[in-house]
């Protein structure tokens, strides 16, 4: 996807969700921790907001951050080469959405990590659920103080309000599916 046209496809989402809510470039700034000028930016396309950032907008406006990415969010099959995705962490950490549409409080990714990846993720905001689950290999995961190793076929909950750390110590990829669910749908 061509970087401009996806700059301004994003600044035309976040003014969508804005407008929708009737908030002002302020109280968007208030609840996604992003600052008004960065999102006057954003809004206006003249800059392309990094991967954090974005899930900033994203957690603040309680949104999926793939309705940013998606041309068609209505787009009920999406097959691979079409999956919207994120590679972080020097390409060690791979996040594709396999589902994310407006109107609907959930988003379901795919993410690959592979060996030696530690990846941080913020805390979401009060009412947001994850759900892990683990396919192959295995993970470990921090969430706030707490840590959990997870193989193959385990699963685990948890508010997204505290800081979570996925790591893989293992030598073979991790992959594992990554439910958010959004308890507040009027913002979705």
């Amino acid at each position: 996807m061509d970087k401009n046209f996806l700059s301004a496809q994003i600044g035309q989402r976040l003014r969508f969700y804005r407008q929708q809510r009737n908030l002002s470039l302020d109280e968007v700034a208030e609840l996604t921790e992003v600052s008004k000028p960065m999102l006057g930016q954003i809004e206006r396309g003249t800059s392309n907001p990094t991967v954090a950032v974005l899930w900033k907008i994203a957690a603040g406006l309680q949104v999926p951050i793939a309705s940013f990415l998606m041309q068609n969010p209505s787009i009920k099959y999406l097959p691979l080469e079409d999956q919207p995705f994120i590679k972080e962490d020097d390409n060690l950490f791979e996040t594709y959405n396999t589902f994310a549409s407006p109107g609907i409080p959930i988003e379901n990714y795919r993410i690959r990590i592979l060996p030696g990846c530690t990846h941080q993720s913020e805390a979401k905001g009060i009412g947001v659920i994850k759900i892990v689950t683990v396919y192959t290999g295995a993970l470990l995961i921090k969430i706030g103080d707490e840590e959990y190793n997870l193989k193959k076929g385990d699963s685990i909950s948890f508010s997204s309000d505290i800081h979570q750390v996925y790591q893989n110590l293992m030598d073979e990829p991790c992959e594992f599916n990554l439910i958010i669910q959004y308890s507040n749908p009027q913002f979705v």
